[in-house]
């Protein structure tokens, strides 16, 4: 069954004849509040040629006449070229010329309307012959990357930016390469593809996928179908590995730790893991190889190789609340947070203080089931001693010896303070600080003076929440460089809290 629309256009005639149980095609326009610009994208091919893919990028205010007639310049430019050279050589042949207009619900939409008014959902596009669908903000993979190494019993956690997408509803499709370096494995499932030659066979819709030791010389390819809340489905994205599947490390020390977290807590409980993963400029350095880790060979420093046995371990735990210390700032945004986002968990990312620009810092993650974000009160601690007025008096005594103020004030240490209430009893609140104090043997004092300065930020944060009712319970965690002779650790031992602390 046919349907026939002809509308006219000036000296252009279109006429559209759709089967109609064919689906449109589609031109994508990215629109984001806030943004000056919009995006749009569509792919058009002239009879009996390869399609190409064409991205516009416009101003919203601008009239959409413009739009549509840099969108024709631009089509008849990169899909024409042999037509337009023929009429430059021959007088008698006529230019190259696209019709192109928009409509909403039937009605031409006058070129003199900004874009932003001008295109919206349900709109058509006519270029040429072709009618569009237009459909702002599809749900988009706009990068897809998987690690450089990877693992046999390693789960493979793939770096991946979305937009406008339902990551509950993304459709992850793994694939293996049939190569003569893989063995053959019994009931193979069907080739689903070509490529350069070699057969890929689909092995997993699941995500993470654990690659095991039958695949070892193979390499791994990735699908993304994005869809949204709307049940929309985007373009597909598919990635290939640059290496192979390499043996993996065999049993690790922390699988021994994670018998006992093999499930997730019940409701009335929640699990709580901290932890130092040694950012990468601290393991990426002659120093480090030859003093601080010796007996460790140099590959197995590399951050490539140690993301992978992080991203097993982290999860296997299956923590409530995560608070990491060291975390690079390319790996919480390219690797924890793509990673644990897709299992459940919010999270972010403090870098450290000052104006040295660590590319480091402090993570927090929650798991959304049990905890939602109220606030977030985050300080550097050497800005706050000079700063707050409950520091004051520390400050001054600081102050009192110049060396020491020297030595504290240049430090970047910070505090990261994220407040969470139960989704479980409305009203149960928890305040989760970490911090990664500053790390030289013969500095006692100032981690001692960063500590208070802490505890007293603490104090202002709990007593902000209590006025209001709330129940506020207190974790504080980290990387505190101290042992039990330690004034740190007297401190946080001995002193009695003027707020209550976590059970």
């Amino acid at each position: 069954m046919f349907s026939i629309r002809s509308l006219q256009i000036g000296a252009y005639s279109f006429v559209r004849c759709v089967k109609t149980f064919r689906t449109m095609p589609r031109v994508s326009v990215r629109c984001v509040e806030g943004d000056e610009r919009l995006q749009i994208s569509f792919k058009y091919g002239r009879e009996g040629a390869k399609e190409r893919v064409y991205n516009l990028d416009r101003l919203k205010n601008e009239d959409l006449g413009k739009a549509l007639e840099h969108m024709t310049r631009k089509v008849i430019s990169k899909s024409t070229k042999k037509l337009q050279k023929k009429a430059r050589l021959d007088n008698t042949v006529a230019p190259v010329t696209i019709p192109v207009a928009l409509f909403h619900q039937n009605d031409r939409v006058s070129t003199d309307i900004p874009n932003q008014e001008a295109w919206v959902d349900g709109a058509e596009l006519h270029l040429g012959d072709n009618v569009y669908n237009v459909e702002l903000n599809v749900p988009a993979v706009k990068t897809l990357a998987l690690p450089t190494c990877i693992m046999v019993d390693c789960p493979i956690f793939c770096n991946y930016e979305l937009e406008f997408v339902d990551i509950d509803k993304c459709e992850f499709v793994w694939h293996i390469e049939n190569t003569k370096l893989s063995p053959p494995v019994k009931d193979p499932p069907a080739v689903c593809e070509q490529s350069e030659g070699n057969a890929w066979r689909e092995v997993s819709k699941s995500y993470p996928y654990t690659p095991s030791g039958e695949h070892v010389g193979s390499k791994v390819k990735l699908q993304c179908i994005p869809h949204d809340e709307k049940g929309r489905t985007g373009d597909s994205v598919e990635v290939e590995s640059k290496g192979r599947v390499r043996p993996g490390p065999g049993p690790c020390p922390f699988e021994r730790r994670q018998e006992y977290t093999r499930t997730v807590t019940g409701p009335g409980c929640f699990r709580m893991l901290t932890y130092n993963i040694l950012a990468n400029l601290y393991a990426d350095s002659e120093f480090s190889r030859d003093m601080l880790y010796p007996y460790c060979p140099p590959e197995v420093l590399e951050i490539d190789y140690r993301k992978q046995l992080l991203l097993k371990e982290i999860p296997g735990y299956n923590a409530d609340i995560l608070c990491l210390q060291e975390v690079d700032k390319k790996v919480f945004a390219a690797d924890l947070f793509p990673t644990l986002q897709v299992q459940g968990f919010d999270g972010f990312f403090l870098q450290k203080a000052g104006t040295s620009h660590v590319p480091e810092g402090s993570a927090t993650f929650f798991r959304k089931n049990k905890f939602r974000l109220i606030g977030q009160h985050n300080i550097g601690l050497s800005e706050t001693l000079e700063n707050e007025d409950q520091c004051r008096d520390l400050y001054e005594k600081v102050c009192t010896s110049e060396a020491l103020k020297a030595k504290v004030m240049v430090r970047n240490s910070t505090l990261q303070v994220t407040m969470l209430e139960s989704t479980e009893v409305p009203g149960k609140q928890v305040c989760v600080a970490t911090t990664h104090l500053y790390f030289h043997p013969r500095s006692p004092n100032v981690r001692l003076i960063q500590m208070a300065v802490g505890l007293r930020h603490l104090e202002k944060v709990v007593k902000m929440y209590e006025v209001k009712g709330s129940e506020v319970a207190v974790i504080l965690c980290g990387d505190l460089n101290s042992t039990p002779e330690t004034g740190m650790y007297r401190l946080l031992t001995v002193l009695v809290f003027i707020f209550r602390v976590a059970r």
